[in-house]
C-alpha cells in the first residue's frame, strides 16, 4: 500500500504569498546558506503527520472534517520575523502570525484530539504559529540576512486572511525541493458565539 507523507494546514491567498514572496527575494540577495521555501509552497503546518497509508486517508480527512467544524472561521495576519530554536543556533528562519491566534491554537488542539483517536502521536513540540520562509544549512550569512530582514520587516504586515478552510496537505519530495497538493479542504462551520459590534 503506498505511504503518503501528510501534514495539516492553512493556506493563504496568493495575494499574500506574492508580497512574502518579494520580501525572500530581497533577502536571496544577501550570500548565505539558507534553502528558501517557494511562494507557492509557503504554508501555516496546524500538524504534521508523517508517513500514512493511502487506505488511512480517508479516516483522517474524517478527522479533520470533525475538527474543522468545531471551529469558526478566523482572522489571521502576517508580520514580524524569527527564527528557532535561537539567534545563537538558527535553523528555521519565519514569519510571524498575529490576529485570531486563540482560534488558530484551538483549531490545532481539536485536530490534535481527533488524530489521536486514531492513533497518531500529538505533536512533540508547543505549537507555535509561523510560516517557515528558510531553513539554515549552516549559519553563513545568516547575521546579514537578519540584518536586512529587520530593517525590512520593520512594522510591515505582510497581509490579513479570513480562514475559512483548513487542509489535507500531500508532500511529494523530489531533487528540486518539496511539492504540496491539497487533498482535502475541511470548512470552519462553527457559528461564532461573539456578538457583532
Amino acid at each position: 500500500m503506498r505511504q503518503m507523507r501528510l501534514f495539516i494546514a492553512v493556506n493563504f491567498p496568493f495575494e499574500i504569498k506574492k508580497g512574502i514572496g518579494s520580501f525572500i527575494q530581497d533577502l536571496r540577495k544577501v550570500r548565505s546558506d539558507m534553502k528558501w521555501v517557494e511562494p507557492e509552497n509557503l504554508h501555516l503546518t496546524v500538524q504534521f503527520i508523517g508517513n500514512v497509508s493511502e487506505n488511512e486517508v480517508p479516516a483522517v480527512t474524517a478527522a479533520l472534517n470533525r475538527a474543522a467544524a468545531r471551529i469558526a472561521p478566523f482572522t489571521l495576519r502576517l508580520g514580524g520575523i524569527g527564527v528557532f530554536p535561537s539567534r545563537e543556533k538558527p535553523r528555521v528562519f519565519w514569519a510571524g502570525a498575529g490576529g485570531d491566534t486563540a482560534a488558530l491554537l484551538e483549531l490545532s488542539r481539536q485536530v490534535q484530539r481527533e488524530l489521536g483517536v486514531l492513533g497518531f502521536a500529538a505533536a512533540k513540540n508547543k505549537f507555535s504559529p509561523h510560516l517557515t520562509l528558510a531553513r539554515l544549512r549552516s549559519p553563513a550569512g545568516f547575521a546579514e540576512v537578519m540584518d536586512r530582514a529587520e530593517k525590512a520587516a520593520e512594522n510591515r504586515v505582510f497581509g490579513s486572511a479570513k480562514i475559512s478552510t483548513v487542509d489535507l496537505m500531500l508532500s511529494e519530495l523530489g531533487p528540486r525541493g518539496p511539492k504540496y497538493f491539497t487533498l482535502a479542504r475541511a470548512p470552519l462551520t462553527r457559528v461564532s458565539t461573539t456578538p457583532s459590534p
